[in-house]
């Protein structure tokens, strides 16, 4: 493909541009159980709209626009108010989830690094923290969790060492959809003078309203020192948005870039990007302010409605949580069924299909738009439980953001995945 040497007319661009998503998931008709969150269509439209409305300004300066400045603290606010509503916090708006414990580990480093090097984090935490690590110059030590797929508390602690910069823990953790206890661990942690970050980037704008639920996650647990909570989750904002709080000024401190002496000007950061659109934030604002409280609570009443059914129908056939979720992500399974050859048959009939390892497990991730597709899914899993097809080995080896049917040909599986992420830019049209 090469630059058009005429400008193509607008009608050829815009069939260019939907031929495109041709092979997309189409989320829209609930085929698909991650990726993409939303609160119907009406719900949509307005936060595209407001979006839209702030999509050219420029985040890199709130000086130029003031409105994003408010926009941001505003989100925070509220997202504060939900998470920790009796304690003080220090926020910055970020991109998501993995900007937001990057950022956090930053903060961390140049704010309390003193010479330690090491983040402290359950198997299950996501694998932004090892991103994170990787290049702020840090390392990672995995510890393994328990029975429930949950931290264990008395791991965690005798990991923490004196190189340790910080401990990382979720709610809940996106493999299997529990969270870790917060409350001890951020106990022990505190008395060896460490901070603990909490990873509530799917949690935490749904725990708060889970009727039963009611464990405190946030900065108002002892020793919690910094949260992240995504809003383009199961805050319903447009993609690219998270609010990251911090228990202490000076940790927020931590995490900016500071530089005065460029021939440019002064440069004050708070992100990692430099130049970034208003439109997450703009959207992040409208959606809130749209649902409210109730609104959240109703959507999460819906949502655990439609897990209980997706739950109990599975379970019917023999495929069930691996282990009990706190909300409305788990991973299912089953001993005596191929579940890569039930992956594999669902999509074949247009699902797509997530599925993980250790233990091979289908992942869910329930959303409003899938409680009217709930029983035509069932349906589906039943007929392919009685007729799997056969495995196919390609299918092998679960993938977080890679469905599992791409065959890249490769053995090594991080060759694998290189090829995968190479084949996004080397596309040939």
């Amino acid at each position: 493909m090469t630059l058009p040497e005429q400008g193509l007319p607008v009608d050829e661009v815009l069939r260019r541009v939907e031929q495109a998503a041709a092979a997309d998931l189409p989320w829209r008709e609930g085929l698909g159980w991650s990726l993409v969150y939303n609160a119907g269509e009406d719900h949509m439209s307005l936060v595209e709209a407001a979006g839209a409305r702030y999509a050219d300004a420029n985040g890199l300066s709130h000086s130029a626009f003031p409105s994003l400045a408010h926009f941001e603290s505003e989100v925070l606010e509220m997202v504060a108010s939900i998470v920790h509503p009796a304690t003080t916090s220090h926020g910055i708006f970020t991109t998501g989830g993995t900007e937001s414990i990057l950022l956090a580990v930053k903060a961390y480093r140049d704010a309390r690094g003193e010479g330690r090097t090491t983040i402290v984090v359950p198997r299950t935490a996501h694998p932004a923290f090892g991103k994170a690590a990787q290049l702020l110059g840090l390392r990672t030590r995995v510890v393994e969790v328990d029975a429930s797929r949950r931290a264990d508390p008395g791991a965690l602690a005798a990991a923490i060492c004196d190189d340790t910069l910080v401990v990382g823990v979720s709610a809940p953790n996106f493999p299997f959809g529990v969270v870790d206890p917060v409350a001890p661990i951020a106990a022990a942690a505190a008395e060896r003078g460490v901070g603990v970050h909490v990873d509530a980037a799917v949690g935490g704008l749904f725990l708060p309203f889970v009727d039963g639920f009611g464990k405190p996650f946030g900065l108002d647990v002892p020793g919690v020192t910094s949260v992240s909570v995504d809003l383009h989750k199961y805050g319903y904002g447009l993609k690219g948005a998270s609010a990251l709080m911090f228990a202490t000024k000076e940790l927020r401190h931590g995490a900016y870039f500071l530089d005065t002496g460029w021939p440019g000007g002064s440069l004050a950061s708070a992100s990692v990007t430099g130049t970034r659109s208003g439109r997450a934030a703009a959207g992040a604002y409208a959606s809130l302010l749209r649902l409210g409280h109730c609104g959240l609570r109703a959507t999460v009443q819906e949502i655990m409605a439609t897990t209980g059914r997706l739950v109990r129908g599975l379970g019917a056939l023999g495929i069930t949580p691996v282990t009990e979720p706190d909300m409305s992500v788990f991973a299912a399974g089953c001993e005596s069924i191929d579940i890569r050859a039930v992956a594999r048959g669902l999509q074949q009939r247009g699902w797509w299909m997530d599925v993980q390892s250790d233990p091979d497990a289908l992942h869910f991730v329930v959303m409003h738009r899938h409680a009217a597709i709930v029983d035509r899914f069932l349906t589906d899993a039943a007929a392919v439980v009685a007729d799997p097809p056969p495995r196919s080995e390609a299918s092998a080896g679960g993938a977080y953001g890679v469905m599992v049917r791409t065959d890249t040909g490769a053995a090594d599986p991080i060759e694998a995945l290189k090829h995968y992420l190479d084949g996004r830019y080397d596309q040939t049209s």
